[in-house]
């Protein structure tokens, strides 16, 4: 059952051409050009990884989230869903599953091109597995919760805004040094921590890192149970 519903998401996913552009072109097109833009050097590679793994999170996995189920809740497909023999559980993960491998596999691409331009395999993988699974937690939930705030799919555009600057400015202050506990609220902060020190940076704050972002996971799970909705919005 979730295999089908999945497999028709995906479908209905690469249909709408927008949709598609946001969750496949542009974070592909943007992951490549950080790539390719550093010419051979050697130093910044962490904060291009760093960027290409957050606008996955940001674009493939949060922004198509919060649109698909604000597209379907609206023209009642959630709702004829929830009529039949699947639970909601088993609804929920058919519709997100396919958008979060889209986004794992898309992160592993971007990984390889950064890898194929010039960037050193990670020293410490383990800690890379636990940034994307910790990202790809974090903005999926938040889609969730964003979705049910939303009216209509096209105002996904302005609802997701803050939330996904949030993620990539917590990363990028993460890479300008020790963060401070304070940048830890940010939900990209965490993962841009965890980055860096796959990356063979400092693991001072791997601790902290690894709370603030089961802390979001967290954060994130209970407004999306608290704010989802199932049917449409007037």
């Amino acid at each position: 059952m979730i295999t089908a519903l999945g497999v028709a998401e995906l479908k209905l996913l690469l249909r709408n051409r927008t949709a598609a552009a946001l969750a496949v072109l542009m974070p592909l097109a943007v992951g490549i050009f950080f790539a390719l833009s550093m010419d051979g050097e050697q130093g910044g590679w962490t904060m291009v990884v760093a960027l290409q793994l957050l606008f996955s999170f940001g674009f493939t996995v949060y922004v198509t989230v919060t649109t698909a189920l604000t597209s379907r809740r609206q023209d009642l497909y959630l709702k004829r869903l929830r009529t039949g023999a699947a639970s909601d559980v088993v609804v929920l993960t058919g519709i997100l599953l396919p958008v979060v491998l889209l986004g794992l596999a898309q992160a592993f691409v971007l990984l390889g091109v950064s890898v194929a331009a010039g960037a050193p395999m990670p020293a410490r993988p383990g800690l890379l597995v636990l940034a994307l699974i910790g990202g790809s937690a974090i903005s999926c939930a938040a889609g969730v919760a964003t979705s049910g705030l939303t009216s209509t799919a096209e105002l996904a555009q302005i609802t997701t805004a803050p939330f996904f600057f949030a993620l990539i400015v917590g990363g990028l202050m993460s890479l300008d040094g020790a963060p401070d506990i304070r940048v830890l609220l940010l939900p990209g902060t965490g993962l841009g921590t965890l980055i860096q020190a796959a990356w063979g940076g400092p693991t001072t704050h791997i601790g902290p890192a690894l709370i603030s972002t089961a802390a979001w996971i967290a954060a994130a799970t209970a407004l999306s149970t608290r704010f989802f909705r199932w049917d449409p919005r007037g």
